[in-house]
């Protein structure tokens, strides 16, 4: 069978991420993968690397993207298609409607489609409803959602992200302090997501004030990438905050597994979070975790096990815990251990796409 993989964006971020693993990973005796995305660069070198074969669309239109789509499943051969992200779900299920294709469409994050406001809106939500023959959600938090919003129940199904717990294992020699100009002994409390308002960089930013008063040694990481419209305000807050020096903006890095292991604390701030990819490999690296109840984040971590979990959009509540992770290595210690064997046993990479497998073949 060939599955055509696409989706809206080409990176870096979760949804690319769990597509890149998908197309690279699942069964070649089984399946061939052919990716469609836009241009850009994360991800063309990614499936480059793999050995993925791909094809970049430059349409802007969105009756453009479908025609474009139909007509490379036609030319390929394309069995099922496969994509990601609301608009993109909404574009592959008209052309595997209009081709005669089975379509398997995935929702990473809270949709706009549960929260329809105007016609149009409602017609993305509306298709892919109807016409989808299997939709996924990464968390029971999503599924309810859609669920909620009038997607057949029988036809959604959960299948959690995965992480490969071998990148976030290997022992590294500690670099990253001596690149920042840190003390050895410094305290590295971390956050690794793309700016985007659902984030709350703000919370993490307000909480690492006061973290700073508790543990003086502390320093403040935020990595991915920054949208300037929304990094300009966040970065007068650090100002405002007196935390110039304390609080950095890493941007984009490709060695995030490296990082990680690094940390002493990592946090998501989020208000909204579908899953968190990246909080599941904090947990993979060992990583003591704090994160927000935002949705998807309450079915990672079992709280005082595997990590803490706080209210959203409260930064004494994340200062809070941040602290006494700080304070008390062995406590540390034993929530990062913890959080690696639940990654391993319940959200592994190898699950995630046989998981995938299996919907394939009974869509097929």
């Amino acid at each position: 069978y060939t599955i055509l993989h696409t989706i809206v964006g080409s990176g870096p971020g979760g949804a690319e991420t769990v597509l890149l693993e998908l197309a690279s990973r699942i069964d070649p005796g089984r399946y061939r993968s052919l990716v469609f995305f836009p241009n850009g660069n994360w991800l063309p070198q990614q499936l480059q690397a793999r050995g993925v074969p791909y094809v970049i669309y430059e349409s802007k239109a969105w009756y453009s993207l479908i025609r474009n789509m139909m007509t490379l499943v036609k030319s390929e051969g394309v069995d099922l298609i496969h994509s990601h992200l609301d608009d993109q779900n909404f574009a592959s299920s008209v052309a595997g409607w209009l081709t005669g294709r089975k379509t398997v469409v995935t929702y990473h994050g809270a949709p706009r489609l549960a929260r329809q406001q105007g016609l149009r809106r409602r017609i993305k939500a509306w298709v892919p409803q109807h016409f989808a023959a299997g939709t996924v959600v990464v968390s029971d938090y999503l599924r309810k959602l859609l669920v909620d919003a009038g997607f057949p129940p029988a036809r959604t199904h959960r299948i959690y992200n995965g992480v490969d717990l071998d990148r976030f294992g290997a022992s590294r020699e500690p670099r990253l302090r001596v690149e920042l100009g840190l003390d050895p002994g410094t305290r590295l409390v971390g956050m690794v997501a793309n700016i985007r308002r659902s984030k709350g960089h703000e919370y993490f930013i307000r909480a690492a004030r006061k973290i700073s008063e508790c543990v003086p040694e502390a320093r403040f990481l935020a990595v991915g990438e920054v949208d300037n419209s929304l990094g300009r305000p966040l970065r007068d807050l650090v100002r405002e905050l007196g935390l110039q020096g304390r609080f950095l903006f890493l941007g984009f890095r490709p060695d995030v597994p490296a990082i990680l292991a690094e940390l002493d604390v990592f946090v998501l701030a989020s208000t909204d979070e579908g899953l968190s990819i990246a909080t599941l490999e904090a947990m993979a690296a060992a990583r003591p975790v704090v994160v927000t109840r935002s949705g998807g984040p309450q079915e990672l971590v079992t709280e005082g096990e595997t990590g803490y979990l706080v209210p959203a959009a409260d930064p004494d509540a994340l200062a809070a815990r941040v602290c006494e992770i700080l304070r008390d290595p062995a406590l540390g210690g034993s929530l990062g251990a913890q959080a690696r064997a639940a990654v391993a046993n319940r959200f592994s990479l190898q699950r995630m796409v046989a998981e995938y497998e299996s919907l394939y073949e009974r869509c097929l």
